[in-house]
């Protein structure tokens, strides 16, 4: 059998307040002529499928179309909510999802059958069970005397606990249904041995250890992380497929992809990358204006920050540079910025920089120290705490 893995779609996501609708148009139909390629038994969808808890109805609409084309090609597909994502808002679509194929999970449950999808192969000699674990915020899974009066190492300690026992009681269900069955365990978490890579940096408030992750499985699909990456530590062949677009400036080095799994009974899985060409590369670009605009080939598809060195014609061609299709943003060289740009912190705006990194950043300026892990966790969990308030009033 075989299955498409993706994640961290972030539709209604902008840059610099432009539109990438097109964008994830694009990449959308990419990714369902890859399913219709490879003939797929179920493509997967890991979390973060929207930017943004109350998104845009464009946004709402895309996502429908896409999931709405896969079941007309016959595809199913199994979709879990990740931090992002209001799982409220998107279990709306479960009841008819269901009649098209479209399997949404959007709440951890004791009984473990409602989490466990079972997806026939499409010559009907095997048969797959989608085991799913969508983001567990830490207000779910702790209780109130868990939370009240204990400190975040005493909370980070008692939440792995119980999402490790998650993850044991979703695979033993799996087992119960179907020994022979091929088992994928999808969860949208953040793995604490993995590589942030540079990109938007929003903590699902507690890391979970990789050795947490089930072991007797084919093929554990992970979202929440944007860069593609294998999970050191595992028993199991475990994965984030990463985002489907670059979505700042620190991602700009990234090549984006979707995970090919081919899995069969009794036997390890195989995991192929298939790279994704529709998406507009970020580029940062420095130099004279008279070198930018040399360039100016390069940025027809793609978005692009300029960094003008200063020089006798810069003021007389910073128009022509700034009409430069893809250019978003235009800055100039701060003294001494150059010889200190290599290997240096990415410099981006205040509106592409998630909160947790901007405090991140003022205390070390503060304190001249890295503020602790766990100081960054509980502060990005006040932080959606209060933005989810204002969204909900």
């Amino acid at each position: 059998m075989k299955f498409l893995h993706t994640s961290d779609w972030h539709v209604g996501r902008t840059i610099r307040n432009r539109s990438r609708t097109e964008e994830h148009q694009a990449v959308f139909a990419e990714i369902i002529d890859i399913a219709k390629r490879e003939q797929v038994d179920a493509v997967l969808v890991t979390g973060d499928i929207f930017h943004e808890r109350r998104p845009p109805l464009e946004a709402e609409e895309i996502v429908a179309q896409t999931l709405a084309d896969l079941a007309r090609a016959g595809i199913p597909s199994v979709v879990i909510p990740g931090n992002h994502d209001d799982a409220f808002r998107i279990r709306t679509l479960k009841p008819f999802g269901d009649l098209v194929r479209v399997h949404v999970v959007t709440d951890f449950a004791e009984d473990t059958s409602s989490l466990i999808v079972p997806i026939p192969g499409r010559d009907g000699k095997e048969h797959a069970l989608i085991g799913c674990l969508p983001y567990l915020h830490p207000h779910t899974v702790l209780t109130a005397a868990e939370g009240a009066g204990t400190s975040e190492d005493v909370r980070l300690s008692v939440y792995q606990s119980k999402v490790q026992e998650y993850f044991r009681a979703l695979v033993e269900g799996m087992q119960r249904q179907n020994r022979r069955a091929v088992s994928i365990v999808l969860a949208h978490a953040h793995i604490a041995e993995c590589e942030f890579g540079g990109g938007e940096w929003r903590s699902s408030v507690f890391p979970v250890n990789a050795a947490f992750l089930p072991a007797h499985v084919h093929y554990v699909a992970l979202g929440h992380m944007h860069k593609p990456q294998a999970i050191p530590g595992t028993k199991s062949q475990a994965r984030y497929a990463g985002s489907i677009l670059q979505m700042d400036f620190g991602e700009r080095e990234q090549q984006k992809s979707v995970c090919l799994i081919d899995a069969h009974p009794g036997k390890p899985a195989t995991v192929t990358t298939i790279d994704l060409m529709k998406g507009k590369a970020l580029l940062r670009r420095s130099g004279t204006a008279e070198t930018i605009l040399a360039q100016a080939s390069e940025f027809t598809n793609a978005w692009v920050e300029i960094v003008l060195e200063p020089d006798k014609r810069t003021l007389e061609l910073v128009d022509q540079v700034r009409a430069l299709p893809g250019v978003i943003v235009l800055r100039f060289e701060e003294p001494g910025e150059k010889e200190e740009r290599s290997g240096e912190t990415e410099k981006r705006g205040i509106g592409d920089r998630p909160a947790t990194e901007l405090f991140s950043d003022y205390y070390k300026l503060k304190r001249k120290a890295d503020p602790d892990p766990q100081l960054l966790a509980l502060f990005d969990r006040l932080y959606q705490e209060e933005s989810t308030a204002k969204d909900e009033t």
